[in-house]
């Protein structure tokens, strides 16, 4: 909705948008009802009769929509068998909403609760304190009077077994439940620092969660911890009592805290001190100004209470956004955390210049930010707006959300691709242990994007070899369905080169398929099809018969993890002394995230019932957190950052692996051609990692660029401009730590990983370790390592040879050359594939370089060791998967 129209919307939101019922407009109060029933005192029981005298139900204006008045609705407003919640269902319906919110009791049950759990300050004349104490307690005085002995064995009696009487209730039908979300007592005081009303408030909200869950309610909403210094002691207490109440709200029903993203007690003490002057005569930070720079309170409380309670997968946010918002690093927080409610009072909206109500700037950004994950949007106090919203009237908070929500954009191929599968687990595949299904290779081979970098890649290397009309072997090792012979004979028709291609696979199933392909569409005068394993089939005894080209796509999310190293040490016997292999290299990397959710679905050992279908992995039949698992992450966000120095990148390499011809390798080699051992395929990488804001990091993120050949590189980097654009075939990978990391701000992360194999298996190890330093902070010009200024922050100028030393276990695995990594700057995308512009030095690929450069040996150390800094540790995880416990890949039975 454009500011200023107050029409209609036409569009579709994102989000379901709720609003919330006043209760005075539901029926009769308190005082009202009581005064019509003189005998029904709270603790005197329940009427028999049905409850008269009451208020008026609930009308269009009273609730705050815009309804036709219709002959249809006003008989739905007098009929008389319909309960108010019911009418209030269906006016927000009319009106637009998609449900409503309203709290599950009533001023009846405060009234009683106090009276039995309380005693006024009148009670007590000893007492100089204005804070009420609990009667359960037995420090306080003994009973004067008859009537109060009487309510103490009352209170007892309810302490004992706690239940409601039915006037105490706006909602006592599980037919009214039905898309009402309920809102709990908002008034209990589980972190009170008097001990009674602790537990009397604890007692209370159990009896509140298990009706809700007798009644079938999906989604209730918890009172707000308090952010008064004086009861944040006291916030374990509530995690305390709110993990004891899950257990009672059934393995159905969401559980959320309302939490308001700003303290509103700084916002309460400044604004005391706004009008104070300072030392110096000038006015007072304003408060908004202050808790935007400097407030904490609604993150760090709420970390707090899911590491209390355990991470619980039915504990969720309702984000109260009447605070002014707080510092941009603790918004986005909010992004990877499970808010499943943005809870939006009017006074929450300002005033555009037509005087309609809109977001700021921020709280647009934070909602827009949010959006993705689907929470549900509470309108409230919108019958009685702010004076400076002068037009549009009660409807126009809806439709500003409508419009606010609506896709901006039409969805990505990725997004359509991986739509309903985000923050879902699974399981690596094992290529050397399972044969793929038929529906996983028509999955993998329905992305255009990575087939058309794979031909960019084939017809540069073809152009290499020969003239016009020379004629080339090419083997395509794991040809699955011959997704890449079509694309290898068009690549040869593009540089007008003659191949023969073998298409050779292990999956007795693929090869039927591509035999079929071989008969109707290819013929095998250029295509012949091979059943084998690359890793024993006999190498060509004749040169002539051997490949100048392999090629694979063998490749998984980390790179290296569906075993392409130990498979296509197989597959370069087959090349000739100037072969070349595509891919040429590949490079994992990684970085800290924090992923409570994920965190959560692992210790729950939730997985989709569907994961097999999307082709990414076999189902995460057994989720532990000591196997990485392939994830299209959505609800997580990444703690590093560039250091005041550049000195780490934000994502940093892992290690990398390189083919090039057999021959060439300098490994030992047996009488078949291939390694004595896999020890050449080991890695092991330390990283450290900046972390500028607090946080919790619960594993580490994965991902792989590959330089297929020339200036064809096939990238997941989390960085969009960086990454190839489009491409659906992988997810990342996620590493989870079993007990999350608690990451002071400035803090530096230490990350160890292993690629560890014996005879039989690969796995990956890992662990870390988290430090302050004790140096004054360094206050360098951000350069790269080449000495280079930086233009920006991010690691798009800095390459892995300017990381990573030489191999020391793997001396003839050159790292890759600084001009022919991805997105190395100054190298623009060609064709529109993203790739960066050809590298002007040789490959390392066993060819003759086409192009002069620099020498292209191995990087030499810096001539300057790194300073030395003091550092405390903080904290550490475990070692995960030690030994292959838990997870390993299979490389021979």
């Amino acid at each position: 909705m454009p500011a200023g129209t107050n029409g209609a919307c036409d569009t579709k939101s994102l989000v379901r948008v709720s609003l919330f019922i006043p209760k005075n407009t539901l029926g009769s109060s308190a005082s009202s009802f009581t005064r019509s029933f003189p005998a029904l005192r709270p603790g005197h029981g329940d009427p028999a009769g049905p409850v008269v005298h009451q208020q008026a139900g609930p009308t269009p204006e009273a609730i705050g929509v815009s309804v036709s008045d219709g002959e249809a609705m006003q008989h739905i407003l007098k009929d008389t068998k319909l309960s108010p919640v019911v009418k209030s269902k269906i006016l927000a319906q009319a009106g637009g909403y998609d449900d409503i919110v309203l709290e599950m009791t009533n001023a009846r049950w405060r009234e009683r609760w106090e009276r039995l759990c309380l005693r006024s300050v009148a009670a007590d004349p000893e007492s100089s304190s204005t804070m009420i104490r609990s009667t359960s307690r037995a420090a306080l005085p003994e009973p004067s009077e008859a009537s109060d002995l009487r309510t103490r064995v009352e209170a007892e009696e309810w302490r004992a077994q706690p239940q409601f009487h039915r006037a105490e209730l706006n909602v006592t039908g599980s037919d009214e439940v039905k898309d009402v979300t309920l809102v709990l007592s908002q008034w209990l005081e589980l972190d009170s620092v008097d001990e009674g009303i602790r537990f009397d408030s604890e007692i209370a909200l159990r009896q509140e969660i298990e009706y809700a869950a007798y009644l079938g309610a999906t989604q209730v909403i918890l009172p707000s911890p308090s952010s008064d210094p004086e009861r944040v002691p006291y916030l374990a207490d509530y995690a305390r009592a709110i993990r004891a109440c899950l257990q009672a709200a059934g393995p159905l029903m969401k559980v959320a805290v309302r939490l308001p993203v700003s303290s509103p007690h700084i916002l309460a003490t400044m604004l005391q001190r706004q009008n104070m002057l300072t030392s110096n005569g000038t006015v007072a930070m304003p408060a908004a100004a202050y808790l935007r720079t400097n407030d904490n309170w609604a993150w760090e409380t709420w970390e707090a209470l899911q590491k209390l309670c355990d991470y619980h997968s039915q504990l969720c946010i309702a984000l109260d956004m009447s605070m002014p918002l707080p510092p941009s690093s603790s918004m986005m927080r909010w992004v990877s955390e499970p808010v499943s409610i943005l809870w939006l009072p009017s006074s929450s909206f300002l005033a555009n210049g037509k005087g309609y109500p809109v977001l700021s700037k921020s709280a647009q950004s934070l909602v827009q930010q949010l959006v993705q994950h689907a929470p549900r949007i509470i309108l409230s106090d919108i019958t009685a707006p702010p004076p400076q919203h002068t037009r549009g009237g009660a409807s126009a908070y809806l439709q500003y959300i409508h419009y606010l929500t609506k896709p901006k954009a039409p969805a990505t191929k990725l997004d359509v691709f991986a739509h309903g599968y985000h923050d879902w687990l699974q399981a690596p595949l094992q290529p050397m242990a399972h044969n793929l299904a038929a529906d996983v290779y028509t999955m993998f081979e329905s992305d255009p994007v990575k087939y058309e970098l794979y031909e960019e890649a084939m017809y540069q290397a073809l152009s290499q070899h020969g003239t016009p009309g020379t004629a080339l072997n090419v083997w395509i090792v794991g040809a699955g369905h011959g997704a890449l012979v079509d694309r290898c004979l068009a690549a040869a028709e593009r540089a007008s080169r003659l191949v023969h291609i073998t298409a050779l696979e292990k999956n007795p199933g693929a090869c039927v398929s591509l035999q079929s392909r071989q008969v109707t569409e290819w013929g095998s005068g250029r295509v012949r099809v091979l059943q084998g394993d690359m890793r024993t089939l006999p190498v060509p005894a004749n040169m002539s018969d051997r490949a100048d080209l392999v090629v694979s796509e063998l490749l998984g999310s980390f790179g290296d993890n569906e075993l392409a190293p130990e498979c296509l040490d197989g597959a370069m016997r087959f090349l000739k002394p100037k072969g070349v292999s595509i891919p040429s290299s590949y490079i994992p990397y990684i970085a800290p995230i924090t992923t409570p959710k994920l965190h959560a679905a692992i210790k729950a050992q939730d997985t989709h019932p569907h994961a097999r279908s999307i082709g990414m992995g076999m189902p995460a039949t057994s989720a532990k957190f000591d196997e990485p698992f392939v994830v299209m992450f959505r609800s997580m966000n990444l703690l590093s950052d560039l250091d005041e120095a550049c000195k780490w990148p934000r994502v940093q390499p892992c290690w990398r692996f390189e083919h090039t011809p057999m021959e060439e390798s300098g490994l030992v080699c047996d009488t078949n051609g291939l390694p004595l051992t896999n020890n050449h395929n080991v890695r092991s990488s330390v990283n450290t990692f900046f972390i500028p804001h607090a946080g919790v990091c619960h594993g580490l993120a994965g991902y792989f660029e590959a330089h297929l050949f020339g200036n064809v590189v096939l990238s997941i980097f989390p960085d969009k401009t960086r990454a190839s654009p489009n491409m659906v075939s992988w997810f990342p990978m996620f590493f989870p730590f079993r007990e999350p990391l608690y990451l002071p701000g400035n803090a530096e992360l230490d990350v160890h990983i292993w690629r560890l194999t014996d005879k039989h298996r690969v796995w990956y190890e890992w662990c870390a370790d988290v430090f302050l330093n004790l140096d004054p902070p360094r206050q360098a010009t951000p350069k790269s390592a080449c000495g280079t200024p930086r233009a920006s922050d991010d690691t798009r100028n800095l390459s892995a040879s300017d990381m990573l030393p030489p191999f020391i276990n793997a001396q003839h695995t050159p790292m890759m050359p600084s001009a022919s990594l991805p997105g190395t700057a100054g190298q623009p995308a060609v064709g529109g594939t993203g790739a960066p512009e050809a590298p002007t030095v040789g490959l390392g690929l066993g060819m003759p370089n086409s192009m002069p450069g620099p020498d292209t040996t191995l990087p030499k150390p810096s001539s300057s060791a790194p300073q030395t800094s003091r550092r405390v540790k903080t904290g550490q995880t475990e070692l995960m998967n030690a030994g292959g416990r838990g997870s390993w890949l299979t490389i021979s039975t």
